[in-house]
């Protein structure tokens, strides 16, 4: 078990079932899978069958509790496209309360990793594939085994474990990219622009920008320090 949690959903209907991405409660959540590097955890209200993996029923209480009791314990909630996709479903079409107020919490508390790397591209002004799939197949040499778009349609086929299964597999893979991530500095994927690997420098940027929000928060401290000095002199 680590301090990172890493989060996927799938839902199953389709953005276009409902009247486009911008009506998230309208969205049918099927599976929501979770990974700590450890253990893994499956909410789902069908009767789902994985080996060495924690089934919960899918309710906005124990998906709270769990989300809640990792950021209590002073843990990260990781996924990619966490913040624009998978938090605000739960929010909304479960009424999840805790995924809301996650989501309004400081920045440092969730991490998204399609967003570092959609960040980075913007100030690096290099066109790159942000998706998990060739991200993971250029990082980790390892992609995944279903895509999306097939998810609706093999949970109304009634494949439950194969979903739930792949669902996992995505918390896995995420938790894996940003490990890589982490450590290296940098992930890989494809130049839109020439279809040829390239390195994304996210990690490397995010340590950077850390690292200058300390300073300026320090020399605030050490400025503010000074004046109350001078005061108390002064007096």
């Amino acid at each position: 078990m680590s301090d990172i949690l890493s989060l996927d959903i799938e839902t199953e209907n389709y953005s276009w079932d409902i009247g486009g991405w911008n009506n998230k409660n309208l969205f049918k959540t099927s599976v929501i899978a979770t990974w700590d590097g450890t253990d893994g955890t499956i909410f789902s209200n069908k009767n789902i069958q994985l080996e060495n993996v924690n089934i919960l029923p899918l309710h906005a209480s124990d998906i709270g509790n769990h989300i809640s009791e990792h950021i209590e314990k002073g843990g990260k909630l990781l996924g990619h496209n966490i913040i624009g996709f998978d938090l605000p479903v739960i929010r909304d079409s479960l009424d999840c309360w805790a995924a809301g107020d996650v989501m309004s919490k400081s920045s440092d508390t969730i991490i998204d990793t399609q967003n570092l790397v959609s960040k980075a591209s913007r100030i690096l002004s290099d066109s790159i594939v942000t998706s998990l799939d060739i991200l993971s197949k250029c990082t980790l040499k390892e992609g995944k085994i279903m895509q999306s778009i097939d998810a609706p349609e093999q949970w109304a086929l009634g494949n439950y474990n194969q979903v739930a299964e792949y669902c996992l597999k995505d918390a896995q893979l995420t938790y894996e990219l940003y490990k890589y991530g982490t450590e290296y500095g940098v992930v890989k994927s494809l130049s839109l622009d020439t279809g040829r690997e390239i390195k994304s420098l996210a990690f490397h940027l995010q340590k950077l920008l850390r690292l200058t929000l300390d300073i300026v928060l320090l020399l605030r401290i050490k400025k503010y320090t000074l004046v109350k000095i001078i005061f108390l002199i002064a007096e």
